[in-house]
């Protein structure tokens, strides 16, 4: 047994001296373990090996040599003994791996074990053989090259003349050591010098402070550090009047008297190079009070300090003087640049466009008139604020919008921090400790001072009085442009407006007790503005016709643009007068964050706003006499008729130049006017002015109705008398006895022609304004009846034929005019029907009338039947017809009662 188990010791042994020393390999290869799973590189002679080495052994599964399948734990050894049972490792003892690993082995372990150990040597014994006799060229290769490579370092790099490579270095070394002396020998000499100042300077370190004071106070300065200036300042002045000898101290056994005296002497032109640098600092800081661009901050800091430095100058007083005067001069100035630049704008070089020649009568009227029908339009478009701003006199009003911008952002800008400032001062702040001659008071008033002069700028410009003021009203400032129209003036107005409101807004809240001067600068503009709008707008209004051309408005049938334009004007500067009133306010917040909302508009606006808006439908309404004139206006022409049929391809035109067309035209306008637009219109002023305009609605709409009877009379009136002075002429012929002549067999040429008559304005009326035709053909009728009853009252008497021709030509224009036929009419027919039946002279022989009636109905029913087509525009509707058909057998009973009576 003890044997087996030293035969098993010397074959481990020879096994741990025979195989290759893993130590190394790992340590070749800087590897952790023979079976890595990621790259690495280990430093072994920083790190231990073997203990790198036993951590990679002790997860190796397989780690028993004589394959008993013994598990090696390393985990409860000491290095020592880990070492000497690792196999790799240089200290292996076969004697304590047995002990370690195998302790319970028995005999035939032990000698399995032994052939499994022989075994694996012999493998690995032949497997290097295997490898040495496979690779022996290689070997041989390596080791002639190794041969030639040292061969070559032996002729070259270490031979003997270079002292095997070490004769360079020394070379470099010497160099070296050549050039640090150079650079190096003055380093140090200077650093001994160093040594010495310091030395020197150690004797005056207690008097550092005082002797670098200047320079600090300067670098302070510079920096604008000019509390830390004053706090060494101070620091200095202390320590100079209460501890000189801290400051410059005195050497010990040294002459007292004289010292002392030095000491003084040094000590004083130490200071008054400190003063120097304080007064250049004073200087600065009151010349910062008269700069504008500072912040509150930084003045106030500047006050505060100058007051600690007790300068003879009171710093709040400076800066209240200087930033008064400032500003006083500023707005001076900004105001009479902006009145240069805006008499620079009427005589620019563009005089043209921007002053045009208004010497001829019409020239204003036909400018005012171009620039509304472009204004107009651009209300429909998206941005029609941008259109209405580059109109004419658009020059002018900019650089009055840039003056008052100028003036008011002068005062925003200061007014502010003066005022904030001076609050300060009046709560007791930067008070000096002698009492001042000026009152604390007098800088409220510099700031009331401002505000008057920026009030009185602007009530100079724009000519400016009380809203209650019993005073005439003034004319309009010679500095706005007369020949802008009404919707760029509402434009810039409300600009300009908003522009001094929000200034307005701003100084209000800094609560100065100004006793409402702003708030009635404001209530003032807006009554100043109200009144130049109102000039403008009533102006605008009386040249309103010419933007007329007749265009018709296809949404509205028989009606022209003019009206959609007129509504767009009205409520345009309606509510941009609303908005001058003070009707619409807007908040000082800016992009999304500005947020409208509606106020009540005082009375005084409203009346003003009400009689305006009035006044201008009153100047629209006379535009429309103009436009009836029998000279037909500039540039019209023809037109398409709005809903024309087509003829052949063609649209049907209508002659704008005739003054008949264009009076229909205006006549319907009137009733689209009357009967729809101005109830709206005023509808929308009482709702947004929150008042009722009924009495004026009244008189306004009678006016519209006698204007418009006026204008259709104008029309049926002259067309009836054409057509009555055929039927009189035909009448009262004096080749036409009503007693003598014969039994008609046909109707006179008269009564065609009358009747063609009345198809020519028929036609006309349902081309140029079909709304209009009932209404026109209602009054025609009634007019030509009334003259034909006129007509035949001056015949003395009837005989049968004459009676019969009457009747039959009464009644064919009756029953061709049936559908036209009014109650008036038709009355007026049934007088006309018992004056011929009163007329009729009864004579011997008439005693076969109903004979005679039956032949008048049959030449009554031919002639209508041969005009059907001529008189097809006559006739009424079906669901007319039977109504139409029994009025006329009413009106035919009672004739033929009157004849038979």
């Amino acid at each position: 047994m003890k044997l087996k188990r030293a035969a098993a010791v010397l074959v481990l042994g020879a096994l741990s001296t025979s195989r290759p020393d893993e130590a190394s390999i790992l340590k070749a290869y800087k590897l952790s373990s023979q079976n890595p799973t990621k790259w690495e590189e280990i430093d072994h002679d920083l790190e231990d090996p073997l203990s790198d080495l036993l951590a990679s052994q002790s997860n190796d599964g397989d780690g028993d040599p004589l394959g008993l399948g013994g598990v090696i734990d390393l985990t409860s050894l000491d290095t020592e003994s880990k070492m000497s049972v690792l196999i790799s490792s240089k200290s292996f003892d076969p004697k304590a791996f047995l002990s370690a690993v195998h302790p319970n082995a028995t005999y035939q372990d032990l000698a399995a074990g032994i052939n499994h150990l022989q075994s694996s040597i012999d493998a690995r014994s032949e497997a290097v053989r295997v490898l040495v006799e496979d690779n022996f060229d290689r070997f041989v290769a390596v080791k002639a090259s190794t041969d030639a490579l040292y061969a070559e370092m032996r002729d070259g790099l270490l031979s003997d003349k270079a002292e095997f490579a070490s004769r360079p270095l020394v070379d470099y070394l010497k160099r070296s050591a050549v050039k640090a002396n150079q650079v190096f020998l003055p380093v140090l000499e200077n650093s001994a010098k160093a040594q010495k100042l310091r030395t020197t300077l150690g004797v005056f370190e207690r008097s550092k402070f005082f002797f670098s004071l200047p320079g600090f106070l300067v670098e302070s300065i510079e920096a604008g550090r000019y509390e830390a200036a004053l706090r060494q300042y101070n620091k200095g002045k202390f320590l100079l009047d209460s501890r000189p000898g801290q400051l410059l101290p005195i050497e010990a056994g040294a002459n007292t008297g004289s010292s002392t005296a030095q000491q003084k002497r040094i000590l004083d032109k130490v200071w008054v190079n400190v003063e120097k640098v304080m007064g250049e600092m004073k200087a600065l800081l009151l010349a910062r009070l008269q700069d504008p661009g500072r912040s509150v901050e930084e003045m106030e800091r500047g006050i505060e300090i100058l007051l600690e430095l007790n300068v003879p100058e009171d710093p709040i007083w400076t800066y209240f003087d200087s930033q008064h005067k400032r500003i006083m001069d500023r707005m001076s100035t900004a105001y009479r640049t902006g009145v240069s630049n805006i008499d620079g704008a009427f005589l620019s070089p563009t005089k043209s466009r921007t002053t045009p020649d208004l010497s001829s009568p019409n020239a204003l009227r036909q400018i005012l008139a171009a620039q509304l029908q472009v204004c107009i339009v651009a209300l429909e478009s998206k941005t029609p604020e941008t259109v209405i701003a580059q109109a004419g006199g658009h020059e002018v009003w900019q650089a009055t919008w840039d003056m008052v911008k100028n003036i008011s952002e002068v005062m925003v800008s200061s007014l502010p921090n003066f005022w904030k400032i001076a609050r300060s001062f009046l709560e007791g702040k930067f008070k000096r400790p002698s009492s001042s001659r000026r009152s604390a008071s007098q800088c409220r008033q510099m700031a009331l001072d401002i505000i008057k002069l920026y009030i009185n700028f602007l009530s100079e410009f724009f000519i400016l009085s009380d809203v209650l003021s019993n005073s005439p009203t003034p004319n309009s400032p010679e500095h706005l442009p007369s020949h802008s129209n009404s919707l760029t003036t509402a434009h810039w107005l409300t600009k300009i407006l908003s522009e001094v409101q929000d200034c307005v807004t701003e100084i209000g809240a800094l609560e100065l007790g100004e006793g409402g001067l702003v708030k009635g600068l404001v209530e003032s503009m807006r009554w100043r503005f109200e009144d130049v709008l109102v000039r403008s707008w009533l102006r605008d209004a009386n040249c309103m016709y010419a933007l007329e051309s007749f265009a018709p408005d296809l949404s509205t049938p028989s009606t022209t643009l003019y009206l959609a334009n007129l509504e767009s004007f009205m409520r345009h500067l309606a509510t941009s007068a609303f908005k001058i009133a003070g009707g619409v306010s807007t908040d000082s917040g800016s992009g999304m964050l500005r947020v409208t909302q509606q106020n009540i508009v005082p009375p005084a606006f409203t009346s003003k706003i009400t009689k305006a808006f009035l006044d201008a439908i009153y100047a629209v309404l006379d535009g429309f006499v103009v436009l009836v004139a029998e000279e037909a206006p500039p540039g019209v022409g023809s037109i398409v008729a709005a809903g024309a049929p087509e003829r052949e391809g063609k649209q049907e035109l209508i002659d704008l130049r005739d003054s008949n067309t264009r009076l229909l035209l205006v006549i319907s306008n009137f009733s689209q006017l009357s009967g729809s637009l101005i109830p709206s219109m005023l509808s929308q002023l009482e709702n947004a002015l929150g008042i009722s305009v009924d009495d004026d609605r009244k008189t306004l709409m009678k006016a519209v109705t006698a204007l418009d009877k006026t204008l259709f009379d104008g029309y049926v009136k002259p067309k009836a008398a054409a057509v009555a002075l055929i039927l009189r002429q035909g009448i009262l012929d004096k080749d036409m006895d009503w007693y003598e002549t014969l039994q008609p067999t046909e109707i006179r040429p008269y009564m065609y022609k009358a009747l063609m008559g009345l198809v020519e304005i028929h036609a006309q009326i349902s081309r140029v304004a079909e709304n209009l035709l009932e209404r026109g053909m209602y009054a025609l009728v009634e007019n030509v009846a009334q003259d034909a009853l006129i007509s035949f009252k001056q015949v003395k008497r009837f005989g049968m034929g004459g009676m019969l021709r009457a009747t039959l030509e009464i009644e064919f224009m009756h029953q061709t005019l049936a559908r036209y036929v009014s109650p008036s009419a038709a009355k007026t027919l049934s007088e006309l029907y018992n004056k011929i039946s009163q007329a009729y002279a009864r004579r011997p022989g008439d005693e076969n009338l109903q004979g005679n009636l039956d032949s008048v109905k049959r030449t009554l029913a031919e002639s209508r039947r041969a005009t059907g087509i001529e008189f097809m525009c006559f006739r009424a509707a079906k669901e007319r017809s039977g109504k139409g058909k029994k009025e006329r057998d009413e009106v035919r009973e009672r004739g033929k009662e009157g004849q038979r009576g």
